[in-house]
């Protein structure tokens, strides 16, 4: 069972449809069309938020108990949103990122580089059923620029393990080529060491 309401992912996703037409849409008359088309589905939402289904509802990942992350979370509207996978040991999530996040132009922002391979780095560091941790030091190297609009692979692993330390790397792949690598140490606190990880 996913942790909100079809209604909250719903209006979520017009939410998002806003911003990229705020974004790119330089034309009033045309952005006044969108937001009103968009103001009408999320009334008519509102008048029966119980009837309200969502036919592909993103995917629960991460490690918390309940995801308000604006990487993750499928009704924050500042996530993309990223699902994240386990395949062959690693944390992996495929994604291609819109308008509302660029940087310089056509590419996506450094700091949201960033903040995926936070997240899923620190996704992997939680993935093997280790003990919570939280990143201490995270280092990206930016090799390209990271596109928008075109499909990418956001990748993290845990390279060792030193009682409560993990050692993380990752990388952002474009047609296979990297864009960006990240470095971590992710720590997880004395207290924890003998719980479990938390339910996802």
């Amino acid at each position: 069972m996913g942790q909100h309401s079809p209604f909250a992912e719903h209006s979520t996703r017009l939410t998002r449809s806003l911003a990229h037409a705020l974004v790119s849409e330089r034309d009033d008359a045309a952005l006044a069309q969108k937001v009103r088309a968009l103001a009408a589905q999320l009334l008519e939402a509102a008048d029966d938020p119980a009837a309200v289904t969502v036919e592909d509802p993103h995917p629960v990942s991460g490690s918390f108990r309940v995801d308000r992350t604006p990487i993750t979370s499928a009704v924050n509207a500042l996530a993309p949103p990223l699902a994240i996978r386990t395949v062959d040991g690693e944390s992996v999530s495929d994604t291609a990122l819109p308008l509302q996040y660029q940087g310089p132009p056509g590419r996506v922002h450094g700091g949201i580089v960033a903040l995926m391979l936070d997240q899923v780095l620190g996704n992997a560091a939680h993935a093997t059923g280790l003990p919570p941790s939280f990143t201490r030091e995270l280092t990206i190297t930016y090799d390209a620029a990271t596109p928008l609009d075109q499909p990418i692979r956001v990748v993290g692993r845990i390279d060792r393990v030193e009682g409560r330390k993990r050692f993380m790397s990752g990388e952002i792949l474009v047609d296979g080529v990297t864009s960006a690598r990240a470095r971590g140490l992710w720590i997880s606190p004395r207290e924890l060491q003998d719980q479990a990880p938390s339910p996802q």
